[in-house]
């Protein structure tokens, strides 16, 4: 369960528990990664960075949409043949635990490591820390003092279609369940809507997140504002707020992605080769300079996913009234006249241009880096 009362004793064990979850990856003789996906590259990349080991296989059910290798390390079904004392650590989206707890066990493979949201966050740390590129918000200084928390909104963006999550979890008071796409349906889950004021929630099929952030953006004067999502948030306590404000930090993001063989293998995913040509041809149109950039960092491996974040007024205005041009712009080419497109193409767009801008203004904006929380 997420208790915001106990955050800041998570925050406090960090390096304790990092270091022991190290030891049992560095203490294994031989080791599997079961997936090949972005969370299993992920793991892969921090452990033959920070270690030098690598894994023996990486371990799948299905073949099926997965590469065969991963830098030239096989691509393999899991079997009975894997030797029942090797670790096998499980770097897959945890909704795909249980699942595959099962289908581990009855292979007689007990030694198992699975990476949640927190471990995920505890090996990935570590690797971000010994490259120096992103830096985390649990390294800054908190300076004692009686300072106040500043003033925080994050939207928590809820759709009526939401999967139900099987944990109940506390949120904090200044995450604020906001309903959106609210005037498409009549029907009520929170008290809060994206339909009133200057808004756009008649798009929210195609912009999904983004009619939250839109809302905010419009209708609230706040000193931080923010946006996340009714099953992934990030873990922030009292303390990180007012580091926050102490050490002057504009962006609180997740870690990035590290994808392979670059950001394209993930946004390639669920962008088509077409709508990548339309997306890069927008921002040749509305905005030279992130073009160009685009061609750079996306040929990196490095990706913001899930458009959710927490930014000071200033950068957060100033983020809005960038990405939301560039996505009218591409509504606009992507949909001419009488081919209205009912997916969230718009969304996944925008995780895309979130990444960019970020990773363009990594020198301009002081960033830092905080866990995400997966509830399930």
């Amino acid at each position: 369960m997420y208790d915001p009362e106990c955050e800041g004793e998570i925050a406090m064990n960090y390096t304790t528990e990092r270091e022991q979850l190290w030891k049992r990856i560095e203490g294994a003789d031989k080791f599997y990664i079961y997936g090949a996906q972005i969370v299993a590259y992920g793991v892969y990349k921090a452990i033959s960075e920070v270690l030098g080991k690598y894994p023996k296989a990486f371990l799948v059910s299905s073949k099926v949409n997965n590469p065969t290798e991963i830098d030239s390390i096989p691509v393999s079904l899991v079997s009975g043949e894997i030797n029942t004392d090797a670790l096998i650590i499980v770097a897959t989206p945890e909704i795909y635990h249980d699942e595959i707890k099962e289908i581990l066990e009855n292979y007689k493979l007990n030694n198992l490591l699975f990476v949640d949201s927190h471990v995920e966050y505890l090996i990935m740390s570590k690797y971000f820390q010994k490259l120096g590129t992103f830096k985390l918000l649990e390294d800054l200084p908190f300076y004692k003092s009686s300072d106040e928390l500043p003033g925080v909104k994050m939207f928590m963006a809820k759709h009526h279609r939401d999967k139900r999550l099987k944990g109940q979890y506390d949120i904090p008071s200044w995450v604020i369940p906001i309903q959106v796409g609210a005037s498409l349906t009549d029907l009520r889950i929170t008290e809060l809507l994206d339909n009133t004021g200057d808004n756009i929630s008649n798009k929210n099929y195609k912009y999904s997140e983004l009619t939250a952030m839109y809302w905010a953006w419009k209708n609230i004067r706040e000193e931080y504002l923010g946006i996340c999502h009714y099953r992934r948030i990030l873990l922030l306590d009292t303390e990180d707020l007012i580091k926050i404000k102490q050490n002057n930090i504009n962006v609180v993001l997740p870690l990035p992605f590290v994808c392979y063989p670059d950001a394209s293998g993930q946004y390639g995913r669920y962008i088509s080769a077409e709508d990548q040509e339309k997306l890069m041809e927008v921002l040749k149109e509305t905005d030279p300079e992130y073009y160009r950039a685009a061609l750079k960092i996306l040929k990196g491996p490095y990706l913001y996913n899930y458009n959710m974040f927490l930014a000071d007024s200033e950068t957060f205005n100033e983020y809005c009234n960038w990405i939301f041009p560039v996505l009218k712009r591409a509504e606009e080419l992507c949909e001419p006249s009488g081919q209205e497109r009912t997916d969230r193409y718009l969304g996944y767009f925008a995780e895309v241009l979130t990444a960019l801008y970020f990773l363009y203004n990594k020198n301009n904006l002081k960033i830092v880096h905080g866990e995400k929380k997966w509830m399930v």
